[in-house]
């Protein structure tokens, strides 16, 4: 190639990358509330997305202890393929994103707060205790939501209209203030150990897996969600019990109009204990990865999806963000 022919390829490219960065939105150094934008945009679609396999996780892990699978084709046949994408969906994607963004926001803020460095900065332990704290204001928040979302999947006989609103109303009246945060020790478990474990290890996946693979040609989003849905995979596993144990606690107190709410309180904890021993004596140990396919299913591709899409809109939105 001449030197004339080399300077005008040159020159096109500075056009190119000069019109590109003038396109752009410039970023901007985030603040805590600007984060909230490209967060909520990622968690929405996210929620949207994943949707069907949160049905078949949350029906499949609230058979636990049961003796009776969740059936796919079961659940199919009695509710169309409109049971997977409409029962419970509005509570869902609201919970799920509020959740979302509140872990996605709060960690940052952790990390700052109990270390005074940015996530890149910190190390993997910090990571995962900046994680788990910040799960806290989410479950306070998403709690009658979730307890709404799992009703409204067991309301086989459709007694609340699909109407996630009458579910609360009538459990308010009948069971009092403390049945809306039911499950909430074994929801913080959940959280907890997910998120801490996610954001722990996230950084080391994109370092093992995106390098390779963008090497061979494949596109960085696509590498990206392969680590983001590797990291979230992963997570599930300390996750699972807590998760399984709570469904089987909601499940039982919507069955039974006897027995007893325990919400927030040390009362709740010990309930969490015993329906665990019971999944334990009627299973083994393999009864609190009940659901263990779907849930890692929907788990992985959580994270995969908002470890590409966050840094997605915050580009789209100029807001840098510096926790994926």
């Amino acid at each position: 190639m001449d030197v004339t022919r080399y300077t005008q390829i040159n020159m096109q490219t500075q056009r190119v990358q000069a019109f590109s960065a003038a396109a752009a939105p410039p970023a901007k150094k985030a603040s805590s509330g600007s984060t909230l934008l490209p967060l909520t945009l990622a968690a929405v679609t996210t929620a949207a997305v994943m949707y069907p396999v949160d049905v078949c996780r949350a029906l499949s892990m609230s058979s636990a202890g049961s003796g009776e699978a969740f059936s796919v084709t079961k659940y199919y046949s009695q509710h169309g393929a409109a049971g997977f994408v409409s029962k419970g969906v509005v509570p869902e994607i609201i919970k799920s994103s509020v959740m979302r963004v509140s872990k996605f926001f709060f960690f940052p803020v952790m990390t700052d707060k109990m270390w005074g460095k940015e996530p890149k900065d910190c190390h993997v332990l910090q990571k995962a205790l900046s994680g788990a704290a910040a799960t806290v204001p989410e479950i306070l928040m998403i709690a009658p939501l979730e307890v709404a979302k799992i009703g409204i999947q067991l309301d086989h006989e459709n007694k609340f209209k699909n109407n996630s609103v009458n579910f609360l109303k009538d459990l308010h009246k009948t069971r009092g203030i403390s049945a809306l945060w039911s499950g909430w020790a074994g929801m913080q478990w959940r959280q907890s150990f997910w998120t801490g474990t996610y954001f722990a290890t996230l950084s080391t996946w994109k370092g093992v897996v995106e390098p390779p693979l963008v090497d061979v040609g494949i596109p960085k989003p696509i590498a990206t969600l392969i680590s983001g849905f590797l990291a979230g995979f992963f997570a599930t596993f300390p996750n699972a019990p807590g998760d399984v144990v709570r469904s089987v606690v909601q499940k039982k107190l919507f069955q039974d109009p006897t027995r007893k709410a325990y919400g927030i309180s040390p009362a709740g904890v010990m309930e969490h204990i015993t329906v665990a021993r019971e999944i334990i004596a009627l299973q083994g140990v393999k009864g609190l990865y009940t659901g263990l396919g779907f849930k890692a299913m929907h788990l992985g591709g959580s994270g995969a999806l908002m470890a590409v899409l966050i840094p997605q809109f915050a580009r789209m939105t100029g807001i840098e963000y510096g926790g994926v």
